[in-house]
């Protein structure tokens, strides 16, 4: 924007611009300025509208917002006007408090009515067995364009532009990999590629893992590779077209794409691929598609995309190795040989793939006590991490935990948390 100064404008119309982009900003209009002038940006997960103000008052920035996608469109293409409202109202709650809001669209929940509107499209696995928990956007099209429906309506009844992210995912907890196995499959690993939309795109059609033949040849092992190369592509390829969709939008906020646990390794792949991916110790992370090495590369590069740990005090590591080091970013996240980053914590190993991938602004999330009991001191061991992976804020599992006697993790030690480290 030319600088009024530079265009011989008078101080009278330089006083009345003033005036507008004040009101505009009273009225509503998206914020996009960074949430403090500190260094890192601290907010919770599942926020309370109502602690808003409170939280506001404590050091809290940032408050996570979660739409129904069922609750907004209960039909195919009908939508809820009062439901729509009252999301606006929270939202508004959020910002008249002075925080900034992170939305879930609830892409990770399927309305009732998807399954019965697209059959062809239900996550199928090599045995067969079908999950609804949340919409096939990896290889169904059809899903796709309702998802993109959806999507178009939240941005109009509520506004991506009131959002100042938004967050990005596949599976049932709106995270960065395949869904868990169906009911039934329990134990078993679950590769989710046999719906017929992705079979019709397999290098491989009809191959299961397990076997060793196909079409009554051999089935090597860079035939595998070349298999499971597809399946993690095409897992990056919805994480990639979520991208679009928002950016075709307009939206010009954050996108971060969000991910669990550390996964698996190099050498657990190797060995996956050995025994024709029916078989190895991390077999389940294999089949969910959880190799970060392989999948974050694909991942689009732009600005407004940032990869979030959501392993922040998830119990994982050595002490000493619990946090990030200069170093890291020496280490090949590639290498079959991985002994030592198996020391690591999930949050330093996805910091460092983030890293190698390219992404220089990445973020993270605490795990939730469901996940590591939380105990005195664990806000600050959250913040060592934050820090020393060179994170720029983290979200805090849950808004409620600050509330509920959880261990360690009361509003009071948050926010002095926050105050010690802005």
């Amino acid at each position: 924007m030319t600088a009024p100064w530079r265009t011989g404008a008078r101080p009278g119309s330089l006083v009345a611009l003033v005036v507008i982009l004040l009101l505009v900003g009273a009225l509503g209009g998206p914020r996009r300025a960074d949430p403090s002038p500190a260094p890192y940006w601290y907010g919770t997960l599942q926020t309370d509208p109502d602690r808003a103000r409170t939280e506001y008052e404590h050091g809290i920035r940032v408050a996570h917002l979660q739409i129904d996608w069922e609750r907004l469109e209960p039909e195919q293409g009908v939508y809820d006007e009062g439901y729509a409202r009252e999301v606006r109202d929270r939202v508004a709650a959020f910002r008249d408090a002075g925080l900034l809001v992170e939305a879930g669209l609830g892409l990770n929940h399927a309305p009732s009515w998807l399954s019965d509107a697209y059959p062809e499209s239900v996550w199928t696995d090599q045995a067969g067995r079908r999950s609804t928990a949340t919409p096939n956007i990896v290889f169904s099209a059809p899903v796709r364009a309702g998802v993109a429906d959806y999507v178009r309506a939240v941005d109009r009844l509520i506004g991506l532009d009131t959002f100042w992210a938004v967050r990005l995912g596949v599976d049932e907890t709106g995270e960065f990999t395949y869904p868990e196995p169906a009911p039934g499959g329990e134990g078993r690993a679950a590769f989710w590629a046999y719906d017929s939309h992705a079979q019709a795109s397999s290098p491989f059609p009809g191959w299961r893992p397990g076997e060793r033949t196909y079409h009554g040849r051999p089935f090597t092992s860079e035939d595998v590779d070349r298999w499971y190369a597809w399946y993690e592509g095409a897992l990056a390829g919805a994480v990639n077209w979520q991208i679009d969709l928002y950016t075709s939008l307009g939206y010009r906020g954050l996108l971060k794409v969000l991910v669990p646990g550390a996964g698996f390794y190099p050498s657990d792949l190797r060995a996956a691929v050995g025994a024709r991916l029916a078989g190895s110790p991390a077999i389940g992370l294999v089949g969910r598609g959880a190799g970060y090495f392989l999948t974050l590369g694909r991942v689009e590069h732009r600005d407004t995309v940032r990869i979030v740990t959501t392993a922040l005090v998830d119990g994982t590591g050595t002490p000493e190795d619990n946090g990030c080091a200069p170093g890291d970013a020496r280490v090949d996240v590639s290498a079959p040989h991985d002994a030592a980053v198996r020391a690591w914590s999930s949050a330093r190993w996805v910091t460092a793939v983030a890293r190698s991938a390219g992404f220089t602004r990445s973020a993270g999330e605490s795990a939730g006590p469901q996940i590591a009991p939380y105990y005195d001191g664990v806000t600050d061991t959250a913040y060592r991490q934050m820090a020393s992976c060179g994170l720029e804020g983290m979200m805090w599992a849950f808004d409620r935990n600050l509330y509920d006697g959880t261990p360690g993790s009361s509003l009071d030690r948050y926010a002095e948390t926050i105050r010690n480290h802005p």
